[in-house]
């Protein structure tokens, strides 16, 4: 009888400690799916260098942005988009928003992953001459000097090469100075034949001014191209990075507001916030191979 009590008791333990393993499972999995989150994020913009600039322009961004992840964000100054690729590979730096050809080459030197678009309506680059001028096409810019904006840009240098190489004027056949804000005047003033830059630019400095088809043409314009974007460091983890984007898209009409209180940055006032894959970006990559600039986001 005492043999048959020991044998139910032991049956009983064995059957109450399987039960506990049991519940212990889940626990185990949740601890293992639990999101590493960083003690901060830094923050960098590519075309802003000194805190000033990125306080006065993104400061209300990136407090909106540590309230909403609460997680201390704090700005990380670069002195060009070109540096903010090192700063990702040393782990200086986790988040950063770029333009399209400067996601190029973060994507290419840094793996930086995407993380979130910023839609620009109307986001396109454009080729322009004066209208007394005897330019009326694209293949009338072969044997002449046109102003880009800055190298790497991606409305203001590489789409508009890939425009003219599409109708058969290859890089060889112009000239090309980078004059950044100056391209316009330059323009005006007949130092150069042509200028290229983004729609939003040609709204500034022709559109809303009047001198559309007055005193400047239009020769060509790209189709839309693809958003801005926040990028990060792939060191993050694949979870924390789920979690940053559904955070963001989740709160997009707040993050908005906050970007928007800087008049530096109206150009995104019908912008959405939306989700983005590498392959949005293709177009710009097989651009940089068609004008053989290839090696620059290898």
């Amino acid at each position: 009888m005492a043999a048959m009590l020991r044998r139910r008791f032991l049956q009983g333990y064995g059957l109450l400690f399987l039960g506990s393993c049991a519940l212990a499972k889940p626990s185990e999995s949740t601890a293992q799916n639990k999101v590493k989150r960083p003690n901060k994020l830094h923050f960098a913009v590519t075309d802003l260098s000194g805190y000033d600039a990125l306080e006065q322009d993104f400061g209300a961004f990136r407090q909106a942005l540590e309230d909403m992840l609460q997680l201390p964000v704090e700005f990380f100054a670069v002195e060009n988009y070109l540096a903010a690729a090192p700063a990702l590979l040393t782990n200086e730096l986790d988040f950063v928003m770029a333009g399209p050809s400067e996601y190029m080459l973060l994507r290419a030197r840094a793996s930086a992953v995407p993380v979130v678009g910023i839609t620009r309506p109307q986001y396109a680059a454009m080729v322009m001459a004066r209208m007394e001028s005897d330019i009326n096409q694209l293949s009338d810019l072969k044997g002449k000097t046109i102003a880009m904006r800055t190298e790497g840009s991606t409305a203001g240098h590489i789409m508009p090469m890939k425009l003219l190489l599409d109708a058969g004027v290859t890089p060889g056949d112009y000239d090309v100075v980078m004059l950044n804000r100056k391209g316009f005047d330059a323009l005006q003033s007949g130092q150069v034949d042509a200028w290229n830059d983004s729609y939003d630019r040609y709204v500034e400095y022709v559109k809303n001014p009047g001198l559309e088809d007055k005193e400047i043409k239009v020769l060509a314009v790209s189709e839309n191209l693809p958003p801005d974007v926040f990028v990060a460091n792939p060191s993050l983890g694949t979870k924390f990075l789920d979690e940053l984007r559904t955070t963001i898209l989740q709160n997009q009409e707040l993050l908005m507001s906050a970007l928007l209180t800087s008049e530096a940055n109206q150009k995104y006032t019908s912008s959405d916030l939306v989700a983005v894959a590498d392959a949005d970006y293709q177009v710009l990559r097989d651009s940089y191979y068609a004008i053989g600039q290839g090696s620059a986001i290898e």
